[in-house]
């Protein structure tokens, strides 16, 4: 299929615009220093993520079930919408009781964290199963190598006018032409890029309803408990199979270490280029060249993630990933820019190939809930290195004044926990893969 035939397919269309709008968020560039400048602390901050990864851990799985058997697009549609009210809530509240307003972003996580159960595997079943039923599941790296483009050249408008969205000097020359008040601090520019997010999230709302799902019949007599316990069963029966299949096993536990571990460090870049003497504008430019990046080597993380033999494969990201957080954890001024574009390519790569493996081992039926158990066990390991995180943190911190805090020299002498704590489990898991895999070859 060539890229034209492969847009001409709706769900893919759609899946497309889906993923595209639901994670364009003009936020993201500052989003540690947003939550900071509404009034959380950054330990708060941790352990809200913690709370929006419990939720996934709670709802991820049998939302996915649900998905199998109740309807797909339901849960997808479901998602966007919750998705608009979860950013509302933060774009309107009040910030003068730091109390209201920490229960506000609890309530947000707890509805984030809701949205991205109810979407995870849902949106990409059905995409990959309209391709399947065309006989062209073979093309589905190239479905993932077009979005993650796409999704890329979104990302370089979405960084670069958000984080132009959250510096004073930019938007001093805006509110100037516009004849309003000079701001004086990222505080008064808070909601700008969280106003913004909410006109994407109408397009995510306005793919998601225009996916199209087969209607099944009603099994069970149409009764909504018994499609509730066929759910619940099918819960069992996918994670009984996963946990039987050490091919699948292990393609998650590794994914869980990679993407967890990454995306702890990655939600808090805002503070980590901030701590490395680096002025709120160029965010922007760094997050559009990360997206740049990713254009450009989309297509060799594909060949990579499908020529590579998967021992030799995650052996290789893993050993990169290492170099990567010791990188990292020198907190050097400018070069430390580079070690997170590394990750980012790193991360980038292993998604592509835990979806083709995953993909390829998993039956149509139950295809929704075996992703969903992809994104339950990466967020139970984000919830726990949120709690670690948090606590170590504080504990950190309690050594600094609070001058050396605002100077982000307690957040930089954390860094060195990220390449402690990734070295550590992937020494784990590879051990346990050695035993398992001499008394028969998973890969």
């Amino acid at each position: 299929m060539t890229l034209t035939e492969i847009l001409k397919v709706r769900n893919v269309r759609c899946y497309l615009m889906f993923r595209c709008s639901y994670f364009a968020r003009f936020y993201y560039p500052i989003f540690t220093l947003l939550y900071l400048d509404y009034g959380l602390t950054l330990s708060q901050f941790a352990m809200l993520n913690v709370v929006w990864a419990a939720t996934i851990v709670i709802a991820e799985v049998p939302s996915g079930a649900f998905a199998d058997t109740l309807g797909r697009k339901k849960l997808v549609v479901l998602s966007s919408i919750i998705m608009f009210v979860e950013i509302a809530m933060i774009a309107v509240v009040p910030t003068g009781n730091t109390s209201l307003v920490f229960m506000v972003f609890l309530v947000n996580r707890v509805l984030s964290g809701l949205a991205m159960a109810l979407a995870s595997g849902a949106d990409e079943a059905l995409a990959y199963d309209t391709l399947k039923e065309q006989g062209q599941e073979d093309m589905w790296p190239r479905v993932l190598q077009i979005q993650l483009r796409i999704a890329s050249s979104v990302g370089i408008f979405v960084t670069l006018l958000g984080a132009a969205m959250y510096d004073v000097n930019f938007m001093a020359g805006i509110y100037s032409m516009l004849g309003l008040a000079e701001p004086e601090s990222t505080k008064e520019l808070k909601r700008i890029p969280v106003f913004a997010t909410l006109f994407v999230a109408m397009i995510a709302i306005y793919a998601a309803v225009n996916m199209q799902e087969e209607k099944k019949p009603v099994t069970h007599d149409g009764n909504r408990s018994a499609s509730t316990i066929a759910s619940l069963k099918l819960t069992l029966n996918a994670g009984k199979w996963v946990l039987s299949t050490p091919y699948v096993l292990f393609i998650l536990l590794y994914y869980s270490l990679f993407e967890h571990t990454s995306r702890m460090f990655l939600t808090m870049n805002s503070q980590y280029y901030r701590a490395i003497d680096i002025p709120i504008i160029y965010f922007g430019f760094i997050g559009a060249g990360v997206s740049i990046l990713q254009i450009l080597l989309a297509g060799q993380s594909r060949r990579l993630a499908e020529s590579i033999p998967p021992k030799a494969f995650i052996f290789g990201m893993g050993l990169a990933t290492i170099a990567s957080y010791y990188w990292i954890s020198l907190g050097w001024s400018i070069y430390g820019v580079i070690p997170v574009l590394l990750l980012i390519f790193i991360i980038m790569t292993m998604n592509i190939f835990i979806s083709y493996h995953l993909n390829k081992k998993t039956e149509s039926h139950n295809r929704a809930t075996v992703l969903s158990f992809k994104g339950l066990m990466f967020n139970l390991g984000y919830g726990t290195i949120g709690i670690l995180y948090a606590y170590y943190y504080k504990l950190v911190s309690g050594n600094y004044s609070d001058l050396e805090r605002e100077q982000d020299l307690a957040f930089l002498a954390t860094l060195s926990s990220f390449f402690y704590y990734f070295t550590f489990l992937f020494i784990v898991i590879s051990a346990y893969f050695y035993v398992k895999n001499r008394n028969q070859a998973i890969f």
